[in-house]
């Protein structure tokens, strides 16, 4: 059995003035040997998780493993979900977690205590997961940025956390953001680049890799509702 790739919440790159909503791409692999989930959100989306993951027909507790591509906290939150998982994270991440610096602000110091009493392990470059599911060291985002290279008859798709937030870093093969180590970053979209057929980034829609670089599916706009005055700026 091929692995099945499904996204279950797309990742959106937006920012305020007032903070980030920080939407990370959630997405579930699928084979023979059980079922990974890839990321999975922060507490604002804790109710449209559950919602995708009923969609597929599952619940939390049919998930075996979750990955968590790094510890920030917009990757993390909801990973008290799965209880009976394993959940597998770098070594340097976890380290990371340990004492994270103080300047970096997408790693609280209470960000290791979303994983108190879960079965944490570690993990990295060549683990196979499942059948055609394995582990990718991408650091330079934080000292323990991991993706997952799915292998279908298809080519490869690469679930790159924030190694690759959005296609325009994939296309400018420059890191965004506050990286740990941004040469080490560099290097790492350099080789999701050459890896990869299909890209499915932390903060945008899946695209296929190429000149020019195409997404896979049209992204799903992100709909805001209430009353509050908002002015919206175009970014590139």
């Amino acid at each position: 059995m091929t692995p099945k790739l499904t996204t279950l919440l797309n990742g959106y790159s937006l920012s305020t003035d007032q903070g980030n909503p920080a939407f990370c791409s959630i997405h579930l692999v699928e084979s023979e040997g059980g079922r990974v989930l890839f990321d999975c959100g922060h507490a604002g989306r804790r109710r449209k998780l559950l919602e995708a993951l009923s969609a597929q027909g599952l619940k939390p507790g049919d998930i075996d493993t979750v990955v968590l591509s790094h510890g920030h906290w917009d990757h993390v939150q909801n990973v008290d979900f799965f209880r009976q998982a394993r959940v597998l994270l770098h070594a340097d991440e976890l380290k990371n977690l340990d004492a994270p610096p103080a300047e970096d602000l997408g790693t609280p110091r209470w960000a290791k205590a979303v994983l108190d009493g879960l079965d944490v392990q570690s993990t990295g470059e060549g683990d196979l997961l499942l059948p055609g599911v394995q582990v990718l060291d991408l650091p330079g985002h934080t000292p323990g940025s991991i993706g997952l290279a799915v292998t279908a008859e298809s080519g490869i798709t690469v679930l790159t956390g924030d190694a690759v937030p959005t296609a325009a870093v994939l296309r400018s093969r420059r890191a965004s953001g506050r990286p740990y180590d941004a040469a080490k970053a560099d290097a790492s979209i350099a080789r999701v680049a050459s890896l990869a057929e299909i890209v499915c980034p932390g903060h945008d829609a899946p695209f296929r890799v190429g000149e020019p670089l195409e997404y896979v599916v049209r992204p799903e706009p992100l709909v805001f509702r209430g009353r509050s005055r908002a002015t919206f700026e175009e970014t590139p």
